[in-house]
């Protein structure tokens, strides 16, 4: 499941510029570059308020910059798709 959901997100990505993934080496999370526009917690904040979608702002994972969304690999397939098309649209907003 946390290859196909590697997978998904890599997918989601290819449809938004703005944003990239890590490169990863394993582990049960993916860590989104996001334009550092607002601060982590700011976008993380906004987008559980305005999304629905939960993420971990980069700093909780000693990210020293802003630019760093960190989302979990664990969940479930259908919806971490749900979440990555919330996340897409979101960022598309603020282009």
């Amino acid at each position: 499941r946390l290859r196909r959901n590697l997978a998904r997100v890599d997918e989601a990505l290819r449809s938004c510029p703005s944003l990239s993934r890590l490169h990863t080496e394993g582990g049960w999370y993916a860590i989104l570059q996001v334009p550092a526009t607002l601060s982590d917690e700011d976008w993380a904040v906004e987008l559980l308020s305005q999304e629905g979608v939960l993420v971990h702002p980069g700093h909780f994972y000693d990210f020293s910059s802003d630019g760093y969304l960190v989302i979990s690999l664990l969940t479930s397939e259908e919806i971490l798709q749900e979440g990555m098309s919330r996340i897409l649209a979101r960022f598309a907003k603020s282009r």
